[in-house]
Protein backbone atom coordinates (compact mmCIF):
# COMPACT_ATOMS: atom_id res chain seq x y z
CA UNK A 1 0.00 0.00 0.00
CA UNK A 2 1.43 3.13 -1.49
CA UNK A 3 1.41 6.29 1.40
CA UNK A 4 0.61 9.62 0.30
CA UNK A 5 1.92 13.01 1.82
CA UNK A 6 -0.40 16.06 2.17
CA UNK A 7 1.68 17.49 -0.79
CA UNK A 8 0.97 14.19 -3.06
CA UNK A 9 -2.72 14.47 -2.43
CA UNK A 10 -3.01 18.05 -2.92
CA UNK A 11 -0.99 17.39 -6.49
CA UNK A 12 -3.08 14.41 -7.23
CA UNK A 13 -6.37 16.66 -6.77
CA UNK A 14 -4.90 19.89 -8.84
CA UNK A 15 -4.10 17.61 -11.69
CA UNK A 16 -7.22 15.91 -11.81
CA UNK A 17 -8.97 19.48 -12.04
CA UNK A 18 -6.78 20.58 -14.44
CA UNK A 19 -7.39 17.38 -16.62
CA UNK A 20 -11.30 17.82 -16.17
CA UNK A 21 -11.81 21.55 -16.69
CA UNK A 22 -9.76 20.92 -20.05
CA UNK A 23 -11.71 18.68 -20.88
CA UNK A 24 -14.95 20.92 -20.53
CA UNK A 25 -13.22 23.59 -22.05
CA UNK A 26 -12.90 21.05 -25.46
CA UNK A 27 -16.53 20.32 -25.27
CA UNK A 28 -17.49 23.46 -24.59
CA UNK A 29 -15.89 24.28 -27.66
CA UNK A 30 -17.46 21.47 -29.59
CA UNK A 31 -20.94 22.23 -27.79
CA UNK A 32 -20.06 25.40 -29.91
CA UNK A 33 -19.79 24.32 -33.18
CA UNK A 34 -22.69 21.91 -33.29
CA UNK A 35 -24.45 25.16 -32.19
CA UNK A 36 -23.06 27.22 -35.35
CA UNK A 37 -23.41 23.59 -37.31
CA UNK A 38 -27.23 23.96 -36.56
CA UNK A 39 -27.42 27.83 -37.27
CA UNK A 40 -26.30 27.14 -40.71
CA UNK A 41 -28.16 24.28 -41.50
CA UNK A 42 -31.06 25.74 -40.57
CA UNK A 43 -30.66 28.87 -42.53
CA UNK A 44 -30.86 26.18 -45.93
CA UNK A 45 -34.06 24.86 -44.60
CA UNK A 46 -32.64 21.80 -42.89
CA UNK A 47 -35.38 21.09 -39.75
CA UNK A 48 -32.22 20.40 -37.41
CA UNK A 49 -34.01 19.52 -34.49
CA UNK A 50 -36.14 16.93 -36.09
CA UNK A 51 -33.06 15.47 -37.50
CA UNK A 52 -31.34 15.55 -34.24
CA UNK A 53 -34.22 13.68 -32.74
CA UNK A 54 -34.17 10.94 -35.13
CA UNK A 55 -30.29 10.48 -34.52
CA UNK A 56 -31.17 9.85 -30.84
CA UNK A 57 -33.62 7.88 -31.53
CA UNK A 58 -32.00 5.99 -33.77
CA UNK A 59 -28.92 5.83 -31.09
CA UNK A 60 -31.22 4.34 -28.51
CA UNK A 61 -32.90 2.19 -30.54
CA UNK A 62 -29.20 0.48 -31.66
CA UNK A 63 -28.20 0.22 -27.67
CA UNK A 64 -31.34 -2.11 -27.29
CA UNK A 65 -31.32 -5.53 -27.15
CA UNK A 66 -34.04 -7.46 -30.27
CA UNK A 67 -35.76 -8.79 -26.54
CA UNK A 68 -36.42 -5.05 -25.17
CA UNK A 69 -36.97 -3.47 -28.51
CA UNK A 70 -40.02 -6.21 -28.94
CA UNK A 71 -41.25 -6.28 -24.84
CA UNK A 72 -40.90 -2.22 -25.55
CA UNK A 73 -43.23 -2.50 -29.25
CA UNK A 74 -45.66 -5.23 -27.47
CA UNK A 75 -46.05 -3.01 -24.64
CA UNK A 76 -47.03 0.13 -26.86
CA UNK A 77 -49.11 -1.85 -28.70
CA UNK A 78 -51.44 -2.56 -25.73
CA UNK A 79 -51.25 0.80 -24.54
CA UNK A 80 -52.29 2.46 -27.80
CA UNK A 81 -54.82 0.06 -28.47
CA UNK A 82 -56.47 0.88 -24.86
CA UNK A 83 -58.74 3.45 -25.43
CA UNK A 84 -58.85 5.39 -21.92
CA UNK A 85 -54.94 5.07 -22.44
CA UNK A 86 -55.32 6.81 -25.24
CA UNK A 87 -57.72 9.46 -24.70
CA UNK A 88 -55.93 10.38 -21.24
CA UNK A 89 -52.58 10.79 -23.51
CA UNK A 90 -54.57 12.54 -25.43
CA UNK A 91 -55.85 14.83 -23.24
CA UNK A 92 -52.40 15.60 -21.66
CA UNK A 93 -50.56 16.53 -24.90
CA UNK A 94 -53.46 18.68 -25.54
CA UNK A 95 -53.07 22.61 -25.27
Amino acid sequence: MEIRTQEDTKQNIVDFANALLTLQLRKKEIDDEIKDLKADYKENGVPVAIVSKCINSIKTRKKKSESEIFELETIEAWLESDKTVDENITELIAD
